[in-house]
């Protein structure tokens, strides 16, 4: 007896010990492999500059290779500050100017040039005699591309401005700090007119699109495990509920369930929320109503494309997005999109409206969107391309 009750203590032992070594393994690996990778020197030039006007813009010929996890790219700006072809100011004989305007949505510094929207569209329209103007820049809000159309783009005397629209224009057009933390213009609504309030820069402001060097690090721990950390991550990812869930006894990282505030048009909470998001729609339509007047005073046409959010056009993204933030507020999808076309409908402003395509390409095999980014890839681009191209020839009075 006390030979076996030996032996089966012996091999518990051996169990535990073999068990630890391989943790101990497995933690050693995580913490090598885990460890970010140091940022590769900058392939190029910079391609954005501060502007007292604008926040930023794109910088006149500067040139960079763009590195993602999913994507590789190179950004080439004209003469002129746009992506594409140099053009001037002054059309030829007998051609015409589109001009397409957002943010990166519009500028594409994810996607080949010939592969954006403006590259489809030149080529789908060059029998018509137009030239058509990539005028999107990488963080704008509407604000600042009416700002850009009354600098710049309304040097080109184009015939039709077509403004992409994303839903968190709505937070940046009554924000003075724009994506990534950079300074920008806005406006402040005082009894139905706008008062400009231009950037004051007492905060740095990064570059645009480039990617900025940071030093390396050491792989991320928790409780000072780097395996821990990876798997809390990919709970965090897989299912933010269990994670907060779990957060709750210390066995993963804590993580706010409160939505950032680019999300609350989606479902504000409260008295409070409900008349920020009114703040926002006031402002953003107030820009419109401006912006359009502005193009149609130059004898232009003015149309809206509703860019959606990832979210809005696959389900299981918004899942996700319910179960991280807070499930139980009154989340409506298409709050932002339905509005939109209400808004635009009360000003005359044209809306080309995708979400058919989007949705069906997010149910099938051949997605629209950057897995990683969340921008479009070649196939969003292609579905956007293909919403915008029969208005743009029923503008230009062009054959099919």
């Amino acid at each position: 007896m006390r030979g076996r009750a030996g032996d089966w203590r012996a091999h518990v032992v051996l169990v535990a010990l073999s068990t630890g070594l391989t943790l101990a393994l497995v933690e050693g690996a995580a913490r090598v492999l885990l460890r970010p990778e140091p940022a590769e020197p900058l392939d190029g030039t910079p391609i954005s500059q501060l502007s007292s006007t604008l926040g930023w813009t794109t910088l006149p010929s500067g040139w960079q290779r763009i590195r993602r996890p999913d994507f590789e790219v190179t950004v080439s700006i004209n003469s002129r500050g746009l992506r594409g072809p140099d053009l001037p100011y002054q059309a030829a004989p007998g051609r015409r100017r589109l001009a397409i305007m957002g943010d990166s949505f519009a500028h594409g510094y994810y996607a080949e040039e010939p592969e954006t929207l403006r590259g489809r569209l030149a080529v789908a329209l060059r029998a018509c005699q137009v030239d058509v103007l990539n005028a999107g820049s990488p963080g704008y809000s509407t604000d600042q591309e009416w700002l850009y159309f009354d600098e710049e783009i309304q040097k080109y005397d184009s015939r039709e401005v077509v403004l992409l629209f994303y839903y968190n224009d709505l937070l940046f057009n009554v924000e003075g700090i724009g994506t990534a933390n950079r300074e920008k213009p806005f406006f402040l609504e005082k009894e139905g007119s706008l008062e400009l309030v231009p950037p004051s820069f007492r905060t740095p402001v990064g570059p645009a699109i480039e990617d900025s060097p940071t030093p390396a690090r050491n792989a991320p721990v928790f409780r000072h495990s780097a395996l821990w950390a990876f798997l809390a991550a990919r709970l965090q990812r897989s299912r933010p509920d269990w994670s907060r869930a779990l957060s709750g006894h210390g066995l993963v990282p804590e993580f706010s369930a409160t939505p950032p505030a680019e999300y609350l048009p989606f479902g504000p909470a409260d008295a409070g929320e409900r008349s920020r998001v009114e703040q926002m729609w006031r402002v953003t339509t107030l820009i419109l109503r401006r912006f359009r007047d502005d193009v149609r005073g130059r004898g232009a046409g003015i149309s809206v494309f509703y860019v959606p959010a990832r979210f809005e056009v696959n389900d299981e993204a918004w899942t996700f997005l319910q179960r991280r933030y807070e499930a139980d507020r009154p989340w409506k999808r298409e709050a932002v999109s339905g509005r939109l076309a209400s808004e635009l409908k009360s000003l005359d402003i044209p809306l080309i409206d995708a979400m058919t395509g989007f949705q069906a390409a997010e149910g099938s095999a051949r997605k629209a969107y950057l897995a990683i980014d969340g921008h479009w890839n070649g196939r969003g681009n292609e579905i956007a391309f293909e919403s915008l191209l029969p208005m743009m020839r029923r503008a230009f009075s062009c054959a099919s």
